[in-house]
């Protein structure tokens, strides 16, 4: 039997000269299972979950990287933004992460818990940072094997070597290939490393996963940030020569932030009040709209679970007596949480009325507590929401689970249903972007004693393991020749993000508990004879 056991890269802190703290990776052993672990148990389904890889176009015009800053540690607008989202230190490097993560899931034949085949790959949505078709084209490329590189805007590297990146050009910027003295390095210990953004944007040739994959529809598969739609306007940005790159003198950052928003509707800010700096254009950034998303996943020669003759990203598949339901939770009027629109609610609930014989798993990027965007333009039908939502799985015992990402921690909850009789368990897994960088086995069984047991397991890519920061002074070229390397990089650097020390969204809530990470679940089976 093989299996893969999952060591986990923890962290311990140490307070930095300037009264910051910092953050340094250790080895740590696997977590020990929470829960009871079934004596014996016939297994049903095997999975493996990735989520939120972003798949990230750094030097697009689009991109909103300095509004960042408004919630560093060192910022007075801390205390009233705990976190935006818009850039991270290790964002340029998700090609080797994913391709990292891809050789692990390879490498799992079998589940470690129980010992059945992998019955294939859910990757539940945000598989692209900010909704190009030059960022879907990397994704496919590194889900289906051959040669990748994030190189974009740009005829050759000569330019990147220049450090013309348009994401490095100022001290709120990790520059890795500066060696002078710089706010990264001097507040948070960003160690410089000589030739790494060439190196990211080196070609290689990816592995591409070998088991079968199934893909579902995130947020920033189809809007900029994975909020706004794309519009004419905004596509002529995205393609053209002029990088957004600040707020203006004199304009009060409130007004820039001022349309964004988690419920529709969201627009990105005039650009009368943001600063832009020359870039090459580069028309493969066009913004994806549905039918490219689909197509990627139905025109290859593989099944990827959506359907060639239907333009939606909401599908079903049977694994012996699982039935997976693929739901397509983005509201495509903006806003980055979730809902389900009415044509796809009313497929769920014929749906889940025909699924009375099957142990029933729904998937899908936004977990059921984000499903909280009602906004629709005038005409158009209102969408779904939580409540209306549970209340119609609240009917079926034979619900058993929903595995979700886009908030990118690792997080286990049970749903009770109305009646409190039964209910299911939420598993969300963290993102491929942020800390801790893994992914998760979930193994489904059935007991002898008439109960469901679902055991979880998380898993490291197989990144290089680089312990901290100062380590990375000692690499050379030939280490940054390779994707492992790069991928160990991106980890280390993701553990020193300085807005992540504290708040909600600090390394402690994306990494969860133990008992969100490797657990045993447990539930009556609802086929089980009295």
């Amino acid at each position: 039997m093989t299996k893969h056991i999952s060591s986990r890269f923890g962290f311990k802190r140490h307070l930095a000269e300037n009264g910051f703290t910092r953050t340094e990776l250790v080895l740590e052993p696997a977590d020990a299972m929470a829960g009871e672990a079934p004596a014996e148990a016939s297994p049903l389904a095997t999975f493996i979950h990735l989520s939120d890889l972003h798949v990230c176009d750094a030097k697009s015009p689009a991109r909103i990287e300095f509004l960042d800053r408004y919630a560093d540690p060192d910022y007075a607008t801390r205390e009233i933004i705990d976190y935006v989202g818009t850039y991270r230190p290790q964002e340029f490097l998700t090609l080797q992460v994913i391709e990292a993560m891809v050789q692990a899931a390879n490498s799992i034949a079998v589940g470690p818990l129980l010992g059945a085949e992998v019955d294939g790959v859910l990757i539940t949505g945000d598989v692209i940072d900010n909704g190009q078709a030059n960022e879907l084209e990397w994704y496919r490329q590194l889900m289906e094997g051959g040669p990748v590189s994030s190189a974009s805007g740009q005829a050759n590297l000569i330019e990147a070597a220049h450090g013309t990146h348009p994401a490095f050009t100022d001290d709120h910027y990790y520059k890795p290939d500066t060696t002078g003295s710089q706010r990264t390095i001097e507040k948070w210990g960003m160690v410089p490393v000589p030739g790494l953004e060439v190196a990211a944007q080196a070609e290689f040739v990816a592995t591409g996963l070998t088991h079968p994959w199934y893909a579902i529809h995130g947020n920033h598969d189809a809007m900029l940030q994975g909020m706004v739609p794309p519009t004419d306007e905004l596509n002529s940005l995205v393609t053209g020569s002029q990088k957004l790159s600040g707020v203006a003198n004199g304009v009060d950052p409130r007004e820039v932030f001022a349309e964004f928003s988690e419920v529709g509707p969201a627009n990105y800010p005039s650009t009368e009040l943001l600063t832009q700096t020359p870039v090459t254009q580069d028309s493969a950034r066009r913004f994806v709209e549905m039918n490219d998303w689909v197509s990627s996943h139905t025109d290859c020669g593989h099944d990827h679970g959506l359907s060639v003759d239907q333009k939606v990203a909401y599908w079903t598949r049977d694994f012996g007596d699982v039935r997976v339901i693929a739901l397509d939770t983005v509201n495509v009027w903006g806003g980055w949480q979730g809902c389900i629109d009415p044509q796809q609610f009313s497929w769920l609930t014929e749906l889940l009325s025909q699924s009375i014989g099957k142990y029933v798993v729904l998937t899908s990027h936004h977990p059921l507590q984000d499903l909280f965007n009602g906004y629709a333009p005038e005409g158009e039908q209102k969408p779904h929401l939580k409540d209306e939502v549970a209340n119609l799985l609240g009917a079926y015992p034979n619900v058993i689970a929903w595995i979700s990402g886009h908030v990118h921690d690792h997080n286990i909850s049970f749903q009770e249903s109305q009646s409190g009789a039964w209910g299911f368990w939420q598993i969300r897994t963290g993102s491929h972007m942020d800390w801790p960088q893994q992914a998760r086995v979930i193994e489904i069984a059935k007991t002898q004693d008439g109960r469901i047991a679902i055991g979880t397991q998380v898993f490291d890519h197989f990144g290089n393991s680089i312990l901290s920061l100062p380590d990375l002074a000692d690499l050379g070229a030939a280490d940054l020749a390779e994707p492992r390397c790069l991928a160990g990089i991106s980890r280390v650097l993701a553990a020193n993000d300085w807005q992540r020390f504290a708040g909600s969204n600090s390394l402690e809530v994306l990494e969860g508990t133990p008992a969100d990470r490797n657990a045993w679940l447990w539930l009556q089976d609802p086929f089980a004879t009295a």
